[in-house]
């Protein structure tokens, strides 16, 4: 006996221990009340199995919305729950018939919203205190007779399922306890009058109107009503029930002791996250019935507008079919309306969620989205107009890219007006991220267009760089001034040698020089002021390389921003201010070193007529130093100029209806043409125009007096009388064995003399009149300043109106073409090689023209066509440069080849020459040997007549002289 209740006492301590552990484990999964009744709340966690081991003096159990899909037969083998058990909003398919077995004190059972089909009478058997049930929202097609009896059964929820028949006593109890059944919207068509029989006194029926017989029965306590879709039977709950029906398509409220909950009404439906009843969203939903609430399968409870149809804002909820009206225009009607009145077709955006969709702008905007917003390489501006308006589109950006109905309501729609979009001069500047209505620039860019440099960046022509180190912008400007420097030594170098007639190699430099420098700032400036034409890319690197050899110093010169944050001019400004400073200093720099040469030679002790010597040798110097620098910067100085005028402006407008607008300087999209600085320079531009005209116009009037001052002289010479062989002036200038000629004279002070040109200089001494007219035929000597004008001209219409004018393009082309036959008619130049080289960079500027105005057709050819295209104008650009500096190399060889292979048989040449001469006159022999041996001591970097073309005529008339 003693061992039988030492078992009985093992086997006690083991079901508790499990009992206990069990119950940690379920409590660690679901929320356990210690304190009241035992609630287990395990609801909606997720859950897919059951925990084990539930309390057992748990009084509520809760796992309602989860994904449970089986329930096991033991679950509550030992627990006995006194209260409740939810297990609604699950995805059982059936009950097992002994989960309830000896739960006889549960009062309240919830099991709606399942997948139940089949109720039993064995699933009910030991619930004997059941006074409720909710079973709604279920597939049931059958309740089986007496499947209560053995219930407490008050009130009966079992609307909205899919009965298709009842038994004959289903609402049979004990006591006849039912007072409230619910049986609507379930799709009954029949219902024995024996049913009725068994309800309690005073009971209420909800039945479909669509019954093929009215109920008929004896008693009159029984009030059984047939009701439609929109009918909601209210019921009186506690408070905590009232919790749960608020989840479950009801909406509950407050009366003086209970609370009372309706089913949500057509067009609304319970939501699981939030309490109540929420309204079926506009656009393509409504819903015929009520009680409805929504599940982890359907989170939103309504019914679908067929397709190509919605719900207008004004009509919603929808409550039937009827409510769903056609997708307005430009919507795509083969797809539901989803939140929206349907779909905006490809390229197509609204303004209203709830209205019509818009074709989408041709250019720069993508309406992907049903909103418009930048592509890639295009610019707008929010700036204008007031806040509100981009405020507005933003928050509506915000809610029509929202899929579903937690848009705000209040922004659903926009009112206001979009900017204008601008193309980016630089495409890849503007790279236009994320939602697309703000504009993102490169790394590096900012400001108007994208086209300004960020700081700690530089513009190098059409690109922002980093800006670099404080020494590197030093080595840049003392590189650039030892370049300089080189270049003038290496000339004087050259000058100073050469004393022979003929042409030298500084001559060919000057020359050739000049025709690629001209035709380089005209092909630079066309291609900075045709920016926005869509150039290939090969062309567009080379345009940076024409800007290169454009001989800009401004633009060689990394900007002050790098070292100088606070530094706001911009540098369009500084380029004019550095050129107008530039001229300023080289006139002023020529007088001072002229004046104090004469200062210097006043003091020093020199006879007269060594001091006019000195004098005008430093005259001559001064005048091609200035005429030399102010040559090369006038191009691009009176670009600058053209520039700044108020022609050189654009304006922009901002928004779409064109009603705001700005104005900008078109080569520096940053600079607004109103503002007060930039009108002050207009100003001075403006004024600066003097300079323009007067600068070439003074070059004629000085070469004009010069030509005629040589014609006097001439005609001076040619009354003298006829020298002699033996006259000095008919030697060589290199002869120090002849006396040489002084080049000064008293007669330099003397009124009347003009001071431009020294009496006599060798001819291929380089002067301020050699380097304009050297090159070219002696009645022609006016030409360089026609080249000049040419270079402003060709750009003049460009530079003050913009490519986009096509009589603007014409004009350009149809000025090239004239300049081009002109040259091609007159042959100014002496020399034929630069007369084909001119020819050629004429042309060349001719076809790239003529290209900009095919890229800025509206077809503008195919891709594969402008590459074409661009590898044959980059050939042609390229073969200037590569033409001189291909002869200049061609000559220095020869030149080498010369004095260095043939030097010994130059010498014995004259040696025999010297010897024959002996027994002709001495003063042909004296001549002549002189003219020998000039040639071999001279070994200067120069071209021979014998190496450069000449005229025909001139070689026959230095014959004649000879003899």
């Amino acid at each position: 006996m003693e061992r039988g209740w030492y078992m009985n006492l093992m086997v006690g301590f083991v079901v508790l221990h499990c009992a206990v552990h069990a119950s940690k484990e379920a409590c660690e999964v679901c929320e356990c009340s210690d304190h009241g009744p035992r609630i287990v709340d395990c609801s909606d966690r997720g859950l897919m199995e059951l925990p084990t081991g539930i309390p057992n003096d748990t009084n509520v159990l809760l796992l309602a919305e989860n994904d449970i899909d089986f329930l096991p037969d033991n679950l509550l083998v030992n627990t006995s729950i006194t209260e409740m058990i939810d297990i609604s909003f699950n995805r059982l398919p059936s009950i097992p018939d002994g989960l309830f077995c000896n739960q006889t004190k549960l009062k309240r059972l919830f099991i709606q919203r399942n997948q139940i089909r089949v109720l039993n009478r064995e699933m009910f058997k030991d619930l004997h205190s059941l006074n409720l049930l909710l079973a709604f929202g279920n597939p049931l097609i059958e309740i089986q007779a007496w499947i209560f009896y053995n219930t407490q059964l008050t009130n009966l929820s079992m609307f909205q399922n899919n009965l298709s028949s009842i038994g004959e006593r289903p609402f049979a109890t004990v006591n006849k306890t039912i007072k409230q059944v619910s049986l609507y919207d379930s799709h009954l068509t029949t219902i024995f009058d024996v049913v009725w029989q068994d309800l309690g006194i005073n009971a209420y029926v909800a039945v479909d109107n669509t019954l093929q017989f009215a109920p008929a029965t004896n008693r009159t306590d029984l009030k059984i009503e047939q009701v439609g879709d929109g009918f909601a039977l209210p019921i009186i709950v506690t408070k905590e029930m009232a919790d749960i029906f608020t989840k479950c398509g009801f909406s509950c409220s407050r009366t003086v002791h209970w609370w009372r909950c309706v089913p949500c009404a057509q067009g609304y439906y319970g939501d699981l996250r939030e309490s109540g009843c929420k309204a079926c969203p506009a656009g393509g939903f409504y819903q015929t019935k009520t009680g409805q609430a929504a599940d982890t399968s359907q989170p939103i409870k309504c019914q679908k507008c067929n397709n190509g149809t919605y719900v207008t804002p004004a009509a919603h909820p929808g409550i039937s079919p009827a409510d769903c009206t056609v997708c307005p225009t430009g919507t795509n009607k083969s797809l539901h309306a989803g939140f929206r009145a349907c779909f905006c077709l490809d390229k197509y955006y609204r303004k209203d969620r709830f209205d019509e969709c818009y074709p989408c702008p041709d250019e720069g905007l993508d309406c992907a989205g049903e909103y418009q917003h930048l592509l890639p390489g295009f610019w707008w501006t929010w700036d204008w107009g007031s806040n509100d308006n981009y405020e507005a589109y933003q928050h509506f950006v915000v809610n029509i890219r929202s899929k579903n109905d937690s848009y705000n309501s209040s922004t659903q729609h926009f009112r206001g007006v979009v900017p204008k979009v601008h193309p980016c001069p630089r495409k890849e500047s503007c790279l236009n991220e994320g939602d697309g209505i703000n504009v993102t620039c490169e790394v590096g860019y900012e400001g108007w267009l994208c086209s300004e440099c960020s700081v700690g960046y530089y513009a190098w022509f059409d690109s922002c760089n980093v800006c670099p180190k404080w020494w590197w912008f030093l080595l840049e400007v003392v590189l650039l001034l030892v370049v300089l420097a080189v270049v003038i030594l290496v000339i004087a170098w050259d000058v100073r040698r050469n004393r022979r007639k003929g042409r030298s190699a500084v001559d060919v430099i000057f020359a050739r020089g000049k025709i690629m420098l001209g035709f380089y700032q005209v092909m630079g400036e066309i291609f900075s002021a045709l920016d926005e034409i869509p150039w290939p890319n090969i062309l567009t690197k080379f345009g940076s390389f024409f800007k290169l050899l454009e001989m800009n110093i401004v633009q060689l010169v990394i900007s002050p921003r790098c070292y100088f944050p606070d530094f706001t001019y911009r540098n369009v400004y500084i380029e004019y201010l550095f050129g107008m400073s530039l001229v300023s200093f080289v006139v002023l720099a020529a007088l001072c070193v002229y004046w104090v040469s004469k200062c210097y030679l006043a003091i020093k002790k020199n006879t007269v007529e060594e001091r006019v010597k000195a004098l005008s040798t430093t005259r001559q110097k001064c005048y091609l130093f200035v005429v030399m620098l102010l040559f090369v910067s006038y191009p691009g100085l009176s670009s600058v100029i053209f520039t700044l005028l108020p022609s050189g402006c654009d304006p922009f407008y901002l928004d779409e209806n064109e009603t705001y607008s700005a104005t900008r300087l078109r080569s520096d999209y940053s600079i607004d043409c109103q503002n007060e600085q930039h009108v002050h320079f207009n100003h001075a531009a403006e004024a600066s125009l003097c300079y323009v005209v007067g600068f070439p116009s003074l070059l004629f009037v000085l070469l004009w007096r010069s030509n005629g001052q040589d014609k006097r002289n001439k005609s001076h010479e040619h009354l003298l009388p006829e020298s002699s062989v033996d006259d000095p002036s008919y030697c060589s200038i290199n002869d120090p064995t002849m006396p040489h000629r002084n080049e000064d004279d008293s007669t330099f002070n003397q009124p009347g003399i003009d001071l431009l040109n020294s009496e006599e200089q060798s001819p291929s001494e380089i002067t301020w009149k050699s380097f304009l007219s050297g090159n070219y035929k002696a009645e022609f000597w006016y030409w360089e300043i026609v080249e000049l004008s040419r270079k402003i001209i060709q750009t003049l219409f460009v530079l003050l109106y913009g490519p986009d004018d096509h009589f603007t393009m014409f004009a350009t082309i149809a000025i090239s073409v004239g300049f081009l036959l002109l040259h091609a008619y007159v042959r100014p130049m002496k020399d034929v090689t630069d007369s084909r080289l001119q020819m050629c960079s004429l042309a060349t500027i001719f076809l790239n023209l003529l290209a900009a105005s095919l890229l800025l057709s509206p077809t503008g050819g195919g891709t594969e066509r402008a590459q074409v295209l661009a590898a044959v104008l980059v050939l042609m650009n390229f073969s200037i440069i590569v033409f001189v500096i291909a002869s200049l190399l061609w000559m220095v060889m020869k030149s080498l080849w010369r004095s260095g292979c043939c030097g010994s048989m130059a010498t014995c040449i004259a040696k025999a020459c010297c010897w024959f001469c002996r027994h002709e006159s001495l003063a042909r022999e004296g001549r002549g040997t002189r003219l020998v041996m000039t040639s071999v001591r001279d070994l200067s970097l120069d071209v021979d007549e014998d190496y450069v073309e000449r005229p025909y005529e001139e070689i026959i008339s230095e014959h004649h002289e000879l003899e």
